[in-house]
């Protein structure tokens, strides 16, 4: 009789345990929580924010370099003008509109010293493992504009918000996203138009849908062969312009 009633009482005690070890079990820890988007992932992210194979920052600052080398002779007299930009390839899609403003800022005698830019921007892209929609946003400022300059210098800022799905991501595989990058240097050349150099720092920040964020900075380097390598948190990922 008493071996049973110990063995009723063991088996009501494990019945206990096992009622607040098993959800427990089942919830993620703050660590998972919070490293949610991981830096490989963040990377990745930033890729799509900067490559013109995604309609990323490359693509509308290159676009106002160009707009800037046919307005030199309109000094202080603003412009703007509406682009439609779209493609599909194996290595990226986009549909985009990009709204552009820039103003060339001359000396009294007419010499083109400097011109500012802003961005307005909404589309869709995807790539290998990610594919979002976004809204984006810059202020550039571009320098060397007098003739004995073999390239444009543009110093600013560019910031995409939105939606962004990973296709191997199993858990939040959507979230929400806001990538801001910072320029330094950036070289552009004013024959090619290639981007040549320049440096820039970066900060992704995802929210799932439970609220939970997280943010991860990282540095850009333009390596000047058609490539930009990102830094974040150690993790080194270089990708095609």
């Amino acid at each position: 009789m008493k071996n049973n009633r110990k063995n009723q009482t063991l088996f009501a005690f494990t019945l206990l345990v096992a009622t607040f070890v098993l959800p427990a079990s089942c919830r993620k820890s703050a660590e998972e929580i919070a490293a949610f988007i991981s830096e490989s992932e963040a990377a990745e992210i930033v890729e799509t924010a900067v490559s013109d194979r995604t309609a990323g920052m490359t693509m509308p600052t290159v676009d106002v370099a160009q707009i800037i080398s046919n307005s030199l002779n309109s000094c202080g007299i603003p412009g703007d003008t509406t682009l439609q930009k779209s493609n599909s390839g194996a290595l990226g899609t986009y549909n985009y509109t990009f709204g552009l403003e820039w103003l060339v800022t001359c000396t009294p005698l007419g010499v083109p010293q400097s011109a500012t830019a802003e961005v307005n921007g909404n589309g869709t892209f995807s790539s290998g493992h990610w594919a979002g929609n976004d809204q984006t946003t810059g202020t550039l400022t571009f320098s060397g504009l007098s003739p004995q300059e073999t390239a444009y210098l543009v110093e600013g800022s560019y910031t995409l918000e939105g939606d962004i799905t990973g296709d191997l991501r199993r858990v939040d595989p959507t979230f929400n996203c806001t990538t801001t990058i910072s320029l330094s240097g950036l070289s552009i050349s004013k024959t090619t138009y290639n981007i040549t150099g320049g440096s820039g720092t970066v900060q992704v920040t995802g929210t799932n849908g439970q609220g939970n964020t997280r943010t991860l900075n990282g540095t850009l380097t333009f390596n000047g062969n058609g490539t930009v390598t990102v830094v974040v948190n150690g993790h080194t990922h270089t990708f095609p312009i």
